[in-house]
C-alpha cells in the first residue's frame, strides 16, 4: 500500500499557522508542497521528478489539509495521516 510507503519514507511535516500550506519531506531530500487556501486553489506538487515525492504525488487521488492533520488518499484505496508535533 502506498500509504505505508509514504509514512515510512517521510521525515518531517510542516504547516503554516493558518493550515493552508504544508510541506512533507522525504528521506531522499525531496518534498511535497500542498496548498488549500480556497475551493478554487487546492493543489499538491513534488519538488522534483523521479523522487519519492514525485512517486507519492502521482499516486494521490485527494488530500485533506486542516488544523487537525494532513491526510493523503491514494489511488490504491489506502490513506496516510501526518500530524504537527508541538
Amino acid at each position: 500500500m502506498l500509504a505505508d510507503f509514504a509514512k515510512t519514507e517521510a521525515t518531517r511535516y510542516t504547516v503554516n499557522a493558518s493550515f493552508t500550506q504544508a510541506l512533507l519531506y522525504f528521506k531522499d531530500g525531496s518534498y511535497l508542497q500542498f496548498e488549500h487556501s480556497s475551493r478554487s486553489n487546492r493543489w499538491a506538487r513534488a519538488s522534483a521528478g523521479e523522487t519519492i515525492a514525485d512517486r507519492v504525488c502521482r499516486e494521490l487521488s485527494q488530500f485533506r489539509l486542516n488544523g487537525k492533520h494532513l491526510q493523503l488518499f491514494f489511488q490504491d484505496g489506502s490513506d496516510a495521516e501526518f500530524f504537527v508535533l508541538v
